[in-house]
């Protein structure tokens, strides 16, 4: 059974010791390898993309199902931010990078870059994994300071408490289609290069729980049932918990492209619990003051 922790304490040594130019054996060819999967990655990112048939992948088996009902009807997508292309090519170089920094620590890469496939109520759902290790499937993800700090150093139980983007169904899918454990994820800060590594975890009635979701996803996107929203709008409090009067977008809608689908009404505003010069945004269904505070 991989053990997250000591692999995270390996790979910081590693890294203290490069950050403080000492030697680190490094083979030539893990660079080599890095460089030409990062150049597929380019390839990838910078061709335009055709529109391709509906279909759940294990990349997308743990989003909302609304999404994915809007994502199948064919609605309209909201335009990405410029930055997208950005964000998406920076995500790929961190996986490379980190493959060669893993490979560098000493950790036993047993595998990865595995096409896989998985049964699931007699649909076939695809992906591609990350890495193994030590036998074990994991999962290398880029983060914001905040959810480094807010979900991720809180090991999985913090992921089991904020999972927009539904990485655990991912790694049991990527898990179950090759027979092997679920390893974890190798996480990076994006703003402060911290890493952690964040082992999965996840007992029987965990992995039961995953199971059933995806299944349950695979079976209503699929079926001829309306659409349905699936969430509603969280009331706003002080940190002593008193409401504002203001209600917000579910923070998971907001990074759905068919948010203004479900929130027509939505705008997007300075937070209503702080006077500062430079007040954090977020989307508002009803807003508790007459004027923005700014």
């Amino acid at each position: 059974m991989a053990n997250a922790e000591l692999l995270e304490a390996q790979l910081k040594l590693c890294l203290d010791r490069l950050s403080n130019s000492e030697p680190v054996e490094i083979n030539p060819d893990w660079i080599e390898e890095s460089g030409e999967m990062f150049k597929d990655c380019l390839r990838k990112q910078l061709a335009p993309r055709p529109k391709e048939d509906f279909r759940i992948r294990m990349s997308n088996i743990g989003k909302a199902t609304c999404q994915l009902q809007r994502e199948k009807e064919g609605a309209v997508r909201s335009r990405n931010e410029y930055n997208f292309i950005v964000k998406m090519m920076l995500g790929d170089a961190t996986e490379c990078i980190m493959e060669v920094l893993l490979k560098a620590a000493g950790l036993n890469i047993t595998g990865g870059k595995e096409d896989v496939k998985l049964k699931i109520n007699d649909r076939i759902i695809k992906g591609q994994d990350d890495i193994h290790i030590d036998g074990a499937v994991f999962d290398t993800k880029s983060c914001s300071p905040y959810a480094f700090n807010n979900k991720w150093r809180n090991g999985v139980e913090g992921l089991k408490k904020d999972d927009p983007f539904g990485y655990m169904k991912q790694m049991v899918g990527y898990s179950d289609a090759q027979a092997k454990e679920a390893g974890g994820w190798v996480v990076v800060n994006k703003s402060t290069g911290e890493v952690a590594i964040v082992g999965a975890e996840l007992d029987e009635h965990d992995l039961a729980k995953q199971r059933r979701e995806m299944a349950e996803t695979v079976d209503l996107v699929f079926s001829d049932a309306p659409f349905k929203k699936c969430f509603e709008a969280e009331v706003e409090t002080t940190r002593g918990k008193k409401p504002t009067g203001s209600k917000k977008v579910p923070m998971t809608c907001t990074f759905c492209p068919y948010m203004k689908d479900c929130w027509p009404e939505a705008k997007f505003l300075p937070a209503t619990t702080t006077k500062a010069k430079n007040p954090k945004h977020y989307w508002y269904t009803e807003y508790g003051i007459d004027e923005p505070i700014h």
